[in-house]
């Protein structure tokens, strides 16, 4: 049992990084990010980008024992001011559209993990094939995400895939927090 616990907090810091409480934004459909929520001074010297929005999926198991439910489990999107930043020329509500559909594609694939696990019996290595089945899907959608919109500077399909992002996450609303 220690092991278990071991093994599912290792997995939560992991993803979660070194980041403090404090300093995570957890993803609500009432609170949307703005220019003051990206802290970081550091930003890449050969970064071309006007933004990077670091953000994520992590969950956290709740279960003293070997099986569990789905109900046990907290799925979280969440998003990390302190390594977030923008250029200080680029803070335009194009760019600041395009880094909230970045944390709203987060939202999106909690939901389908929430989703993926509903109504299941598992344990921590089931939890963890799904969790890294949802993630790679994750990973291939902001980047196609980041391809079609070329990083939110193709106005149209910026708006279109925002719109798209919405509308995804309110068909999944059975599985919001």
């Amino acid at each position: 049992m220690d092991m278990l616990r071991s093994f599912l907090a290792l997995t939560f810091f992991f993803i979660i990084g070194s980041a403090k409480a404090q300093d995570k934004i957890f993803w609500n459909e009432n609170r949307k990010l703005t220019w003051e929520d990206f802290q970081s001074k550091t930003q890449p010297n050969i970064s071309k980008a006007a933004a990077t929005t670091f953000c994520g999926i992590s969950y956290l198991l709740n279960s003293p024992t070997r099986k569990f439910t789905s109900g046990e489990v907290k799925i979280e999107s969440f998003f990390i001011p302190s390594k977030s930043w923008v250029h200080s020329d680029h803070k335009t509500d194009m760019v600041l559209m395009h880094e909230q559909s970045h944390f709203d594609i987060a939202e999106l694939f909690a939901r389908r993990f929430r989703k993926q696990i509903r109504n299941k019996t598992m344990d921590a290595k089931t939890l963890q094939t799904y969790y890294a089945e949802i993630y790679d899907a994750y990973k291939v959608y902001q980047q196609d995400y980041e391809t079609v919109t070329n990083h939110g500077r193709i106005r149209d399909k910026q708006l279109e895939y925002s719109q798209k992002i919405d509308l995804e996450i309110e068909l999944l609303s059975d599985f919001r927090t």
